[in-house]
């Protein structure tokens, strides 16, 4: 059972009036509107809940450009109890024109949520349009170039930090190697082992996917590192990328500085 309510501590929005107000933006003479979905989150159990990248990536598929992403609350109250509704949702800014591919997706507009809770300035907060086709530019030349050198074969050291999750044990350093084009194994050059799950870890190929998928999401910030975010990111005579830093700024722990060295072919 659900019920709504009003505004809750931690969740930024100006006024009721404001937050209602999904057509506020209007940039470059093309109006916006805010389209969400629940990421059916479970009470207890917040990994489950799909992420925004997820949701995201619905859109960008479709090629609506996406001027926003965050998390936020549909406004209802919910029982406390495990694996129960919690009504956090997926939020995105998007142009009004990509409203009906948005709906076929299975996304609605925010304003359905009256008493919705989420950074009505979140698209003032995020990187601008400029730098954010500037990066994008830069990462299609270097993935050009990466192409141009690239073996199916190599290796890297490779290591992500997270520059918002000051908790989160420290990641190793490991060095990857990819062969045909599939990571095949990963070593941990700390602990001097070489891990049993290395799902998670990606080619170069895969890197360059992630960080363009991050880009289109419009993070908060995105440069070299997070001690210099706005500063170009780094990449090598080979295209590869040595030093990236995105801050998606929509969860805990997604300001991710991404470092790769030591790259050898095969």
């Amino acid at each position: 059972m659900k019920r709504r309510f009003g505004l809750t501590a931690g969740l930024i929005c100006l006024s009721l009036t404001a937050c209602n107000d999904d057509l506020k933006i209007d940039l470059e003479g093309e109006q916006h509107v805010r389209v969400y979905q629940d990421d059916l989150a479970p009470a207890c159990d917040s990994s489950a809940a799909i992420s925004v990248k997820t949701h995201g990536k619905l859109l960008i598929d479709e090629n609506i450009e996406l001027h926003c992403s965050q998390k936020g609350h549909d406004g209802f109250a919910y029982t406390e109890s495990c694996d129960s509704e919690t009504g956090s949702i997926n939020i995105f800014t998007i142009h009004d024109k990509d409203l009906a591919t948005a709906e076929s997706l299975g996304f609605s507009r925010l304003s359905s949520l009256p008493d919705a809770q989420f950074d009505n300035q979140c698209e003032y907060k995020v990187i601008s349009d400029h730098r954010k086709y500037a990066l994008l530019d830069q990462l299609n030349s270097e993935y050009a170039k990466w192409q141009t050198n690239q073996t199916p074969s190599y290796q890297f050291q490779f290591n992500t930090s997270f520059s918002d999750c000051p908790t989160f044990a420290p990641t190793p350093v490991v060095l990857v190697t990819v062969t045909d084009n599939e990571v095949s194994t990963v070593y941990d050059t700390d602990s001097e082992t070489f891990l049993s799950n290395i799902d998670n870890y990606m080619t170069i190929d895969g890197l360059f996917n992630e960080l363009e998928l991050q880009l289109k999401l419009t993070p908060l910030e995105a440069g070299l590192h997070a001690g210099e975010p706005k500063v170009t990111p780094d990449f090598n005579e080979l295209g590869v990328p040595e030093q990236y830093y995105l801050n998606a700024g929509s969860d805990e722990c997604d300001a991710i500085n991404y470092t790769v060295s030591e790259f050898l072919a095969l």
